[in-house]
């Protein structure tokens, strides 16, 4: 069997879908970092977009002054997926089917190209575009973020055709404007009393923004999950690799978080959202929670634990979104996000039941003991949803929903129905909106309800920002208002 085809029946392993496989194998892309002098900026733009590209694309080029280095980045991100790297190497090769030039126009302009910026909290695309000597991470993930979107945007164009999507062309925006918070400063905090739920894709990210903001962070940071590592969470984790599979999600992060900030109590506790909860003791108030979970059903759980804060990250398909509840006076909670409809209602169970084709008995029995599947529960579900055996068998059902749900579904020409794409990159957008979001809680104070959502192809708008306000059917805002009538 030949080296190409070998990578093939990888990525078919990976995938399950020959177009999809097809499509990949055959793109080409290539990452242009400056020739030398490389400033603070492009260095973190280029690792983060290299990190998410690599978790999808299997051949990329790289040159520049630092393309050894992300030589290195690439292959840690596609091994953490198990895909193959010998489509990574380093060398300019044109034409390509996309160029990512960092901080400044490519070596050549043969092949379609996005030239990319950032500095500090600033974003560029376009000509022009260049990078800074800042340490702030924001821009550049931010940047790398949008810029991972474009090229999937661009080399899967004629199946997004007819989504109105446009290219982000000559761009810049301050990130801060966009979540309407101009006050925010590159300067150290406190976490006080602050608890994540969720260790999965979108908190990886977060963690990255953590781990990488350069001024001290200290207080308490709760980490609360009680899965292990898959080689299926390596299509999507930003800075997760092959050493973590079969680990601790949260003892993983945990090391990761205080190797950085010392003055930072990072927490891991194995357990889920609410054994956590009910071993922490429900008399206990919580200041600030962070939802990072992959269903509604688990945020409105989060919401009605009745913290005081919350900050809330999410992807759906194509879109994604960050928000932060400060509920009170008409303010919306994180469960009115998330409210029970009035209407009939699957219950998540039966929810899970309909995904997977596993029988209501056996979804509640994986939920509430977090076992892995077994091979019989795993060819039930790969049935259901064309997912390879290989990514699910031994994971726990609540790993095994975000493979089947935190992805996109792009209508390839070859293929018999729409194929479900792991997004690294919404997972990416997602945990740095919400680690901005949380620097407007810690910062800024505000008393505010408000929630950013954005469709991941298309260029960010501050009126994609909107207040939160509390809605009519939140039982956990009637139950508070009850209780403050008692008094």
């Amino acid at each position: 069997m030949s080296a190409a085809e070998k990578n093939r029946q990888a990525l078919l392993a990976l995938f399950g879908d020959d177009a999809l496989v097809s499509k990949l194998s055959s793109t080409r892309i290539a990452v242009a970092a400056p020739s030398a002098h490389t400033p603070t900026s492009a260095a973190l733009l280029a690792r983060v977009l290299v990190d998410a590209l690599a978790r999808l694309w299997p051949n990329i080029d790289f040159v520049g002054e630092i393309a050894d280095s992300l030589l290195v980045v690439g292959h840690d991100a596609a091994k953490a997926g198990a895909a193959p790297v010998d489509g990574m190497k380093l060398g300019w090769a044109p034409p390509y089917d996309m160029v990512l030039s960092v901080g400044g126009p490519p070596p050549d302009t043969t092949s379609p190209y996005l030239q990319i910026g950032a500095d500090g909290w600033h974003v560029q695309f376009g000509e022009g575009a260049i990078c800074g000597s800042s340490m702030n991470p924001v821009g550049p993930a931010f940047a790398a973020g949008l810029a991972a979107a474009q090229v999937f945007s661009h080399c899967f164009a004629s199946a997004l055709d007819g989504s109105g999507l446009r290219p982000l062309g000559d761009w810049s925006v301050d990130v801060r404007d966009l979540f309407k918070a101009p006050q925010l400063e590159l300067r150290g905090f406190h976490l006080q009393d602050t608890h994540v739920f969720g260790v999965g894709a979108v908190t990886h990210a977060m963690a990255w923004m953590i781990e990488n903001w350069p001024e001290p962070i200290s207080g308490e940071l709760h980490l609360a999950d009680s899965d292990t590592y898959g080689d299926g969470n390596g299509q999507r984790y930003a800075f997760m690799n092959a050493s973590n599979i079969g680990t601790s999600k949260v003892n993983a992060v945990a090391r990761r978080l205080i190797a950085s900030h010392p003055l930072l109590d990072a927490a891991p506790h194995d357990r889920g959202l609410n054994d956590y909860c009910a071993d922490r003791g429900y008399d206990r108030p919580f200041f600030r929670i962070i939802a990072g979970l992959d269903s509604e059903e688990s945020r409105r759980h989060a919401g009605l634990k009745d913290p005081i804060r919350a900050i809330n990250m999410w992807t759906s398909g194509y879109y994604i979104g960050a928000g932060q509840y400060v509920p009170g006076d008409g303010r919306g909670c994180l469960v009115c996000a998330y409210p029970e409809p009035i209407e009939a209602q699957l219950d998540e169970v039966t929810m899970f039941y309909k995904q997977t084709g596993l029988y209501p008995d056996v979804v509640r029995e994986l939920l509430d003991s977090a076992r892995g599947l077994t091979e019989a529960e795993a060819q039930k579900v790969s049935q259901a949803k064309g997912v390879p055996v290989e990514r699910i068998v031994g994971e726990p059902l609540r790993s095994v929903i975000p493979v089947l749900c935190a992805t996109g579904k792009v209508p390839l020409e070859d293929a018999k129905k729409a194929v479900d794409v792991p997004f690294a990159f919404s997972s990416l957008l997602s945990g740095v909106s919400g680690f901005i979001m949380l620097l407007r809680d810690v910062q800024v104070s505000n008393e505010t309800s408000e929630c950013w959502n954005q469709h991941v192809f298309k260029k960010p708008s501050a009126a994609m920002i909107k207040i939160e306000g509390r809605h009519v059917r939140c039982v956990r805002c009637d139950a508070n208002a009850l209780a403050r009538s008692g008094e």
